[in-house]
């Protein structure tokens, strides 16, 4: 008996968990709408590897989704557009190199500005010693 309870707990944690997947995909499914699920891919390119293992793709979509790449194991650049809910062009170039994967676009948060007294303060360190001394031959 106590393992039929036990068995019968685990089949019901199951079908919770099983139950919220199919939530979150319903609410998904939802969220992006039908034309995004039917959308259709309406160009696509791929250049095989040449002599020095560079590779480019590209693709696009009937829902605006436009995809470019090349470069080689070690370093890849990019570009990917698509429309945003709110009907704007969201472009975003990248490179993903040894450094790490390096995005711009205008969509991006920025950082603020440097305050003035901050540049001044580095100014300052740079062109003075530790007692205060300017430094000599410092352009």
């Amino acid at each position: 008996m106590r393992y039929f309870i036990i068995a019968l707990l685990g089949l019901a944690l199951l079908w919770a968990e099983l139950d919220a997947k199919l939530v979150r995909i319903r609410r998904i499914r939802r969220l992006v709408g039908s034309s995004e699920r039917d959308a259709q891919i309406t160009d696509y390119r791929v250049s095989p590897l040449d002599e020095e293992g560079v590779f480019k793709y590209a693709f696009k979509t009937s829902n605006g989704i436009d995809v470019q790449a090349a470069g080689t194991a070690l370093e890849t650049i990019g570009i990917y557009t698509y429309i945003s809910p709110e009907g704007e062009t969201i472009e975003t170039r990248y490179i993903a190199d040894e450094l790490g994967f390096h995005v711009v676009g205008r969509h991006l948060p920025q950082p603020p500005p440097i305050p003035d007294y901050i540049l001044r303060s580095l100014e300052y360190i740079r062109t003075h010693t530790e007692d205060g001394k300017l430094k000599p031959n410092v352009f």
